[in-house]
């Protein structure tokens, strides 16, 4: 049982970072301290019910709670996405894609874990890696978007010019998502770089403390990293092109909020 006095210790210093960006954004007029600091609240609040969620789900030990769970994960995912993305199109429209692009890939790499060995049929291994793969998918898709509307406005001239003379959607956005991919690409890229030197991925960290070979250990690090770097490229590929295939190449594109 947690004491009072160490919930409160833990809140103290937690908002004492998040106090210092607010002060920062203040200072220089960014404006994003409202979003930051109900995010912060709505975060809080979502990790203790998530918690007390898992330890629920972990007592009824069902498969098919496991798997509600994950669509859980596919749908909040697709409705955080949906938040920030201000597309020409209508909220439901927009919604279904997110959620088809998210869950379609999600699933396509948790199988492929389940293959390997790696994702169990339980609890304690479902959710974890469910979490860590559909976030990777919700973070590409918010970068995608992100970088898609502003390469469509930077290369405006040259997809125009590339519509004049007749090239389809498919090859216009072939053009543009060459563009932007290292953009979406960075951040995981970046953990690849950094895994085991800069610092040691926490799933690793997990295994190694329960007794796994490090081998082993070092093998599924690198199974899940791989994973993300497959979300990061397809995923937001697969959203886009679901995009352009539907909807086409539109201007003038609106800015990720």
């Amino acid at each position: 049982m947690v004491e009072p006095f160490e919930v409160l210790r833990i809140l103290i210093v937690s908002y004492t970072f998040v106090l210092a960006v607010i002060l920062f954004d203040r200072k220089f007029s960014i404006g994003l301290w409202r979003e930051l600091l109900t995010s912060s609240l709505l975060s809080l609040l979502q990790l203790i019910l998530i918690g007390f969620l898992i330890l629920f789900f972990l007592k009824l030990r069902h498969p098919i709670y496991n798997f509600l769970f994950v669509l859980f994960f596919y749908f909040n995912a697709s409705l955080i996405s949906l938040k920030r993305f201000n597309l020409p199109f209508s909220k439901l429209k927009t919604f279904l894609l997110i959620f088809i692009s998210i869950s379609t890939l999600s699933t396509f790499a948790l199988f492929l874990l389940y293959l390997a060995g790696i994702l169990k049929p339980k609890a304690t291994s479902i959710i974890p890696l469910a979490g860590i793969v559909t976030a990777a998918g919700m973070r590409s898709l918010s970068l995608a978007f992100k970088y898609y509307g502003t390469r469509l406005k930077d290369l405006e001239e040259i997809v125009l010019g590339m519509a004049a003379l007749g090239a389809p959607d498919i090859e216009i956005f072939k053009f543009v998502f060459r563009q932007l991919i290292d953009d979406i690409t960075v951040p995981v890229r970046d953990m690849f770089r950094s895994a085991g030197i800069v610092h040691i991925p926490g799933v690793m960290v997990g295994l190694l403390l329960a007794g796994v070979f490090p081998l082993k250990a070092a093998l599924v690090q690198f199974a899940i990293l791989s994973t993300m770097v497959f979300q990061f490229t397809f995923t937001p590929a697969f959203a886009l092109i679901l995009l352009v295939f539907l909807f086409g190449i539109k201007f003038p594109y609106p800015e990720t909020r």
